[in-house]
């Protein structure tokens, strides 16, 4: 439904990799970047962060802006955003910044976008305009339309591109990127969970599908059951296993498989994602995750390559 146009706190995630990240066989021949991106890489003279925070508050809707990353990286910059001072996994620095956030703001959703994109006013404005039309959500988060031949993507033509199904019959097969900004409730999420699942997907991104699915459940079975098992012990039904194993797990080979649609990528996000309560208490609210034209909010900047391309230098 329609809504009002407040703005909206924005999280800039910019915490640093100690490491450059491990490439597909697509990206063979590519340089991983590593460190603070956000502070090392430069645009016209200016660090990433500076372009990546000015293009943000053009859109008019996202104020104010945080950064979540080391303290002493941006004390370089000449960015007035406030630093939430972390540097550990992906996951901690989300949770360091949603943390942070709420202390100055008790209620209402919150955005998240990384710090490596090169968002443009009309992407912004189209990822807006989609937000406003069906808020309220749970989760709101983008997927990016891929051009069909992935050689158009020049510099990123390596990163993993997914097949989802769209329309009303799911009757259009879209090859989509991930988007890099979200906008949530996080009343609404069961945020250790996701805070946990993050770090992992983190640690595996740009991996193919059923590689990571398989990272993901290894990694997260015990987790799931010694969840299960508090819940026992508190009078709930014992439900985490279920929602998120095989909700999440048979998702994950339907999307390996070219045999998911949209919507029922949204229905499997909001039983892994959303807590249970929630869903029972507001029957009406849903994970979004549409596909739309705004490629810019999926170019993020993993590879010096990728960098160049963008006009960038790194030091």
């Amino acid at each position: 439904m329609p809504t009002d146009n407040p703005t909206l706190p924005l999280i800039i995630l910019g915490g640093s990799d100690r490491k450059p990240s491990d490439l597909p066989p697509e990206g063979r021949g590519k340089h991983a970047l590593s460190g603070c991106k956000a502070v090392d890489i430069h645009i016209d003279g200016r660090r990433l962060i500076e372009v990546v925070v000015d293009r943000f508050k053009a859109a008019g809707s996202f104020h104010p802006i945080y950064i979540a990353g080391p303290a002493n990286a941006y004390a370089k910059t000449q960015v007035d955003s406030e630093v939430f001072d972390t540097d550990e996994g992906f996951g901690r620095n989300i949770q360091v910044g949603i943390d942070e956030a709420r202390k100055r703001h008790p209620e209402g959703e919150l955005a998240m976008a990384t710090c490596d994109i090169l968002p443009t006013e009309d992407d912004l404005k189209t990822l807006l305009d989609d937000y406003r039309e069906h808020a309220p959500s749970d989760l709101w988060f983008p997927m990016i339309e891929a051009p069909q031949d992935a050689r158009e993507l020049g510099e990123s033509s390596w990163k993993p591109r997914y097949q989802i199904r769209d329309g009303e019959e799911g009757e259009r097969t879209v090859p989509v990127l991930p988007g890099h900004m979200a906008i949530f409730d996080p009343e609404a999420m069961r945020l250790q969970f996701l805070y946990r699942l993050l770090d992992l997907g983190y640690q595996s991104r740009n991996r193919p599908i059923l590689y990571r699915r398989s990272f993901l459940i290894r990694q997260l079975f015990f987790r799931v059951l010694w969840q299960d098992a508090l819940h026992l012990l508190s009078f709930r039904l014992p439900t985490f296993t279920w929602d998120t194993l095989r909700t999440g797990g048979g998702a994950a080979l339907k999307l390996r498989n070219n045999k998911m649609t949209r919507v029922e990528l949204e229905e499997a996000m909001r039983k892994v994602f959303s807590r249970r309560a929630h869903r029972k208490e507001h029957p009406e609210r849903r994970i979004r995750m549409p596909i739309l034209q705004a490629l810019s909010i999926a170019r993020d900047i993993d590879t010096l390559e990728e960098a160049a391309e963008m006009g960038a230098q790194t030091c």
